[in-house]
């Protein structure tokens, strides 16, 4: 009988600590997922796709403060909710149009209707660079998926030779750092977190 009331004190004292510190318990969740490189100039920013309007404006401001000379933007994902107005658009044109709308012009973005995963994205990423003789890039993701983007893009492309820096746009409909607090962001953090630990047990 004393052991158990000693459990159960203990099992309380666990679960009342936890309790208390449960925001920086809540944001180290969200902010192991986060992993970005500084700002540098690069030959080119790709935008994966997705999140076209947060992605395209982290990118068109990075753009705007001189650091790339053009925007590429891949994806061969369809828009689906498009389709209730009978328009096939895919996440990539989304992006774009969003670049266009924030003032850039045809000539500084690239659109490459390819790539449905991150993973495929990285292929064909690679595969631009290899052609275009590019040698620093930079990719920009949403915020919490820098560290899996970092881990799917990087060994490749530093073993092709080429500098990857890794940046997120964060996300407008909840603070990451409080994620518990917004139904996005708990879709976000346990979407995340499942493509992360899939990611490792796959690749």
């Amino acid at each position: 009988m004393r052991k158990i009331f000693i459990l159960l004190l203990f099992l309380l004292l666990i679960t009342s600590v936890s309790y208390y510190y449960r925001a920086p318990i809540l944001s180290s969740v969200a902010k192991f997922l986060i992993k970005e490189d500084s700002l540098q100039q690069a030959d080119a920013l790709f935008v994966l796709s997705g999140a076209g309007y947060e992605r395209g404006n982290e990118a068109a401001k990075i753009f705007k403060n001189g650091f790339v000379p053009k925007v590429v933007c891949t994806g061969a994902n369809l828009q689906v909710e498009f389709k209730v107005f009978n328009i096939d658009t895919l996440e990539s044109d989304v992006t774009v149009a969003n670049l266009k709308r924030l003032g850039l012009t045809n000539s500084q973005i690239v659109k490459i209707p390819e790539g449905t995963s991150t993973r495929e994205e990285s292929n064909v990423i690679l595969d631009y660079c290899l052609k275009n003789n590019l040698k620093r890039i930079m990719i920009v993701s949403s915020k919490m998926h820098t560290r899996r983007v970092g881990t799917v893009f990087r060994e490749k492309f530093e073993n092709a030779g080429i500098l990857l820096i890794v940046r997120g746009a964060p996300p407008l409909s909840f603070d990451e750092m409080r994620w518990w607090q917004h139904e996005d962001g708990m879709i976000g953090v346990n979407n995340e977190w499942m493509k992360t630990i899939y990611y490792w047990l796959k690749y």
